[in-house]
């Protein structure tokens, strides 16, 4: 029991959404004149309609008998709002997706100043992707030449008109496309090297809407699979993602061409958006050096029920820190393919959950920890200790889709197996898919499965294991001081950040993408020939993989502790540095299988995953909180059980600030430093490094408040904060820390995918605070506004005034009409020492209310 708990809000009162005064209007490109048009997208044309006849001509000698269809790529300059009621006017033009993208200006497509002078800027672009058959090129023909012939456009089609004079490029999806950033190429190289016949991937195809429609494409790539003597392992259609996936396996030859005259007909299907590699979730483990080691149990009471779950590999579970602390569910069988040795993974993270560090004996969580097995040993390796992966036998997306609805649904006459869980760790990243603009099935499923079943996943950046390059030759390097160096490697990472993109699913907008900080609590015995790179505390971790997130939202979200990473002279380079993957300290002192399975050996680890088990398990301590507050708080009776997943959301971030790595990275990337608050810290650390003890109970100069409900589109909800009354006048350092948390549902088709967005307008006038960390817009672009205002000047205000916060509701990405889930938190704090008590100030001012009851009918 802590002295000064958290405070559950009062009832909030009921209001209309703010409307939002934009008035900043982004600036639209130039573009060509109708001439010019016609000149540029004639050609363009008659070639989709040459390319449509070919694939006519082959289909009729095809075994499949489908209808000729052809997947479109219309790119433009700006939005077309609406424009997918345009398509639907047209019979036999399907809508599939809209995606965002970059166009570089050229003599057509450009900005210009006020003063005619022409800027290289970026143009932001749309990508609409639709599916054609013969009467729709048509009529797509008949629009285009009413658009040359400067004619009125039907009703319900004038957006046709807009889309032609923003054109920048019309043509079918290409084969290359299919494969483009996909990392199938390269995975295909590494099994031709090693001599493989035969390649397993993942065909995700174009999610068609109409039953007959999918089905017909199912069959017409199954028949075409087998026709190159190729088969299919399983399928997966999940209609609320707009995902539909074919796992295959065929002759690797059938790959030797990808040019457009291939011949190999299910590489040229219209049916096919991408190819991608399997098994790609991978993670390698070093040859481990082990110590053995006594632990005093200091174990409190467990609870029966679970609220937390690890996806990830299977864990030794009777290693002397996991035995009688774990609930090992698997389905599938998948510790029939490990050996005890090869159990290393979710050995490690189980035991960061469970235990934290183990170098800080910390106490162990209350409830034991749920563990799906989702990876297993790579039969493709031969290495004594194989890497672990996601199965090559399934598809990644649709393993995780069952692993979910398995928690929380009764599927073929079983009750759930875990309903009471609330946070879901995902230590896991698909290696061969940085996130680059469009948000990738793992991610969309994550999202959907968050506001379903309110649940939060808490997933891993990534690492980054290509090592380091010093700007600086190498005869040099050893006269660099400490702090010189780290500078170097701080502008390697951010001049290197593209690279160096947050992988897969972890651009979710629901989840929580933690990053991983230098640093850790072990005790360095033995250095030999290992660098470290970093001298600074605190600092981001150089094998942690950066941001920004999708439509540059905040990625990744927190950063914790992941362990030191040191260095080794690459040898092979001139100022390159490689990842060391020793399993001595530093790192994170964690349980291990040992060399044959051993029960109380320990290694050292690093890395993201590390970071993303720790900010799991402080989300277990926040739900231990809640749940007291529950029981014996005024108010807590009001806590729903179904928002308790985005209430941890917005505590665990709430905990969250730059701190001193503000002013390191100001001092180290200065020429960055006009964007330094929308786009460089942010891209690095988030809303950077969680401070647990902030949210898990109050001191006599701080007092934080919590409450959640939900919304719906254009409403909006008010609480109020009551204003200490002895910080009137004076001048004294004071902060406000306001975090608003939602599970947005999601429009998996629509450029703007997030469909609601919430946020709120901190209240600064009645304690002269101003924004003190983070850029006010960036805050607003994903499911977390974290907002941190500080102010030392006096202001004066009367005994029973209120900071009034007012969170509101409105439709992003079309189709809003259920409620949302969110969770608010908001702390006031004083200099420590200061004679201000505003914990009890505050919380004698709070009358026990009845919190906003959302009616139950409503979901």
């Amino acid at each position: 029991m802590v002295e000064r708990p958290l405070l559950i809000f009062p009832r909030a009162s009921n209001a209309e959404r703010e409307k939002r005064n934009n008035k900043f209007k982004p600036a639209k490109a130039n573009v060509p004149s109708i001439e010019r048009q016609t000149e540029r997208l004639e050609p363009k044309f008659l070639r989709i309609e040459q390319a449509f006849e070919k694939q006519r001509a082959t289909i009729q000698k095809s075994i499949t008998g489908a209808l000729p269809e052809q997947a479109l790529v219309l790119e433009t300059v700006n939005t077309i709002d609406d424009f997918i009621k345009a398509v639907q006017k047209i019979d036999g033009l399907e809508w599939l997706t809209e995606w965002e993208t970059d166009i570089a200006p050229d003599e057509d497509f450009f900005f210009q100043d006020e003063k005619g002078i022409l800027s290289d800027k970026v143009i932001g672009g749309r990508l609409f992707l639709v599916m054609s058959d013969q009467q729709a090129m048509k009529e797509l023909r008949s629009l285009w030449k009413m658009y040359q012939n400067q004619e009125t456009f039907p009703r319900g089609k004038t957006k046709w008109r807009d889309l032609f004079k923003q054109l920048k490029e019309i043509r079918p999806w290409s084969i290359s496309d299919r494969f483009r950033d996909t990392g199938f190429l390269e995975d295909w190289e590494e099994r031709v090297a090693a001599a493989q016949e035969t390649i397993r991937f993942e065909i995700e195809l174009w999610y068609r809407t109409n039953d007959e429609k999918r089905r017909e494409a199912s069959q017409s790539i199954r028949a075409l699979i087998k026709q190159a003597e190729g088969k299919v392992i399983t399928e997966s259609v999940i209609p609320d993602i707009s995902y539909h996936a074919i796992l295959a396996e065929t002759p690797i030859t059938l790959f030797n061409d990808l040019s457009d005259n291939t011949e190999v007909q299910f590489i040229r299907s219209d049916y096919v958006m991408f190819f991608r590699p399997v098994g790609q979730a991978m993670m390698v483990i070093p040859e481990a050096e082990i110590s053995d080691g006594t632990f005093e149990d200091k174990s409190s009471p467990i609870y029966d029920k679970p609220v937390i779950a690890l996806f990830d590999g299977l864990p030794l579970e009777n290693h002397e820190l996991l035995r009688g602390r774990l609930i090992v569910d698997d389905p599938d069988n998948i510790a029939d393919r490990y050996r005890a040795h090869e159990r290393v993974h979710g050995t490690a993270m189980a035991s960061l959950i469970i235990h934290g560090e183990l170098d800080r004996q910390d106490d162990p969580i209350s409830r034991p920890l749920y563990v799906r097995p989702i990876m297993a040993p790579d039969n493709r390796d031969w290495s004594d200790t194989r890497v672990e992966c996601i199965p090559i036998n399934e598809l990644p997306v649709d393993l995780i889709h069952r692993a979910v609805r398995r928690l929380f649904e009764s599927i073929d006459g079983q009750a759930p197996v875990a309903p009471t869980v609330k946070v879901i760790n995902f230590s896991i990243g698909d290696g061969a898919r940085p996130f680059d603009y469009t948000v990738s099935p793992w991610a969309k499923l994550l999202d959907w499965l968050s506001y379903k079943y309110k649940v939060l996943f808490i997933v891993s950046a990534g690492n980054f294991t290509d090592g380091i390059d010093i700007d600086v030759p190498k005869e040099q390097i050893a006269t660099l001081t400490p702090e010189e160096l780290s500078e170097r490697v701080v502008k390697s990472v951010y001049n290197n950040a593209h690279e160096r993109r947050i992988l897969t699913p972890s651009e979710a907008i629901n989840c929580i993408t933690v990053g991983a900080l230098h640093d850790d609590s072990s005790s360095i015995t033995y250095m030999g020939p290992r660098k470290d790179l970093l001298t600074i505390r605190p600092i981001l971790s150089p094998a942690s993989r950066v941001g920004l997130g999708y439509r540059r939202s905040i990625k990744p979200d927190i950063v914790m502790d992941g362990g030191r990473q040191l260095y080794s002279d690459d040898f092979r380079g001139i100022n390159h540095f490689v990842v060391n993957a020793s399993t001595l300290a530093p790192g994170h002192k964690v349980a291990h299988p040992g060399k044959q399975g051993e029960l109380s050996s320990t290694i050292y680890m690093r890395g993201t995953s590390n970071a993303t088990a720790l900010a799991t398990r402080t989300s277990s301590q926040i739900y231990d909180m809640i749940d007291y507050l529950k029981q014996s708080q005024t108010g807590g009776e009001t806590i729903s059980d179904d928002l308790i997943a985005v209430l941890i959301k917005s505590l665990l971030v709430h905990g969250a600030s730059w701190g001193d790595m503000y002013q390191t990275f100001e001092r180290m990337l200065g020429p960055e430093s006009s964007r330094i608050k929308d786009r460089v810290i942010p891209r690095l650390i988030g809303y950077g490094s969680v401070d647990p003890t902030r949210v898990l109970e109050c001191n006599a100069q701080r007092v934080t408040l919590f409450g959640s409900n939900y919304l719906k589109m254009d409403e909006a909800h008010i609480y109020t904060v009551p204003l200490p009354p002895s910080l009137s006048s004076k001048k004294i350092w004071r902060r406000l820390t306001i975090t608003l948390g939602w599970f947005s549902p999601i429009n998996a088709n629509a450029q703007k995918y997030r469909q609601a967005h919430l946020w709120f307008d901190p209240p600064r006038t009645e304690l002269n605070v101003d924004r003190f960390e983070a850029d006010a817009t960036s805050v607003k672009r994903g499911t977390i506004q974290h907002e941190i205002l500080v102010g030392d000047q006096a202001t004066p205000f009367i005994d029973g005034d209120v900071l009034e916060i007012k969170v509101n509701c409105r439709q992003d990405a079309g189709g809003l009409n259920s409620e949302v889930p969110y969770g608010l938190v908001v702390s006031l704090e004083v200099a420590e020492g200061v004679d201000v008590q505003v914990y009890d100030e505050v919380r004698s001012r709070i009358r026990p209310a009845v919190q906003i009851q959302s009616n139950p009918d409503s979901r």
